[in-house]
């Protein structure tokens, strides 16, 4: 699988581009129409726009292991959290983060619950490891992403 993180695209997106894809991603309920969502938010560290990706039951990654219990904003659905994409308005660039707080919570289960038998430091990594996701998430917010462009009208 690190083969296909190497071919993984590049994308350079002129501003009105991107303000297509946030547009259908603050607009459309289902913007990605495969079951998975893409949702408007806005960054913590720029304040500009970003898009969440959110899998289901009927689109998530490979080898997918975590309920989906996060309400997805601005539906009745449940999911669960992937990552984000956000545009660096200097560059064109697209920038990608997975990030998996439903990782983290299966891991809080397991050590609050006395399953798993991590001291408290090998905990707290185990959980920062877990929130980075796999090549396969990476991948598949890639697609997801690749899908909202091919989605979204020119």
């Amino acid at each position: 699988m690190s083969g296909q993180i190497n071919t993984l695209p590049v994308w350079n997106l002129d501003a009105a581009r991107w303000e297509q894809l946030t547009k259908r991603a603050g607009t459309s309920g289902d913007a990605l129409e495969d079951g998975a969502f893409a949702r408007l938010d806005r960054s913590p560290d720029s304040g500009g726009m970003e898009i969440g990706f959110y899998a289901t039951a009927l689109s998530k990654p490979a080898n997918w292991k975590y309920p989906f219990l996060e309400a997805v904003p601005s539906s009745l659905r449940l999911g669960a959290y992937v990552g984000r994409a956000w545009h660096q308005a200097e560059t064109g660039f697209v920038q990608f983060e997975v990030a998996l707080p439903a990782a983290a919570s299966a891991l809080a289960a397991d050590y609050e619950s006395g399953a798993s038998d991590l001291d408290f430091v090998t905990y707290e990594q185990a959980v920062e490891s877990a929130m980075r996701g796999t090549p396969a998430d990476l991948i598949w917010l890639h697609e997801k992403f690749a899908r909202l462009v091919s989605v979204t009208e020119l």
